[in-house]
């Protein structure tokens, strides 16, 4: 089964009741969530997602000023179902990616700037 690679990096500056909503989707799908701390904003996703040759790194960075979430192993049908029940339960993330082989040596704090700026332009 697909689910049991499928894993949901999620940050969120302040906790809310938008969390219990998209964990209640997430559980219910059988994906695995990991929750990331604004001090791991530094990291690679690789990293943060235990990737084989990723390593910690000593680098601070800005963590992302808006709620986001980085998908890992999700192919498209799941995640078309993802996104139906998340706006089913009233959960909205703006910011999100699927994690590539271009992005996955990103830190969280680059992935999320990459994130705005995309965001900006496809709303202008």
């Amino acid at each position: 089964m697909a689910a049991s690679r499928e894993k949901v990096l999620y940050f969120e500056p302040q906790p809310s009741e938008q969390t219990a909503a998209l964990k209640t989707v997430l559980v219910r799908m059988g994906v695995r969530i990991k929750n990331v701390e604004a001090v791991s904003a530094g990291q690679t996703v690789g990293f943060l997602l235990n990737r084989k040759g990723f390593e910690p790194t000593d680098a601070t960075a800005d963590a992302p000023s808006a709620p986001m979430m980085v998908l890992d192993g999700f192919t498209e049908k799941r995640l078309d179902i993802l996104l139906r029940e998340m706006k089913a339960y009233g959960v909205s993330v703006p910011y999100k990616a699927m994690v590539t082989e271009h992005n996955i040596g990103w830190t969280l704090s680059d992935l999320f700037t990459e994130l705005v700026r995309e965001h900006e332009a496809m709303h202008q």
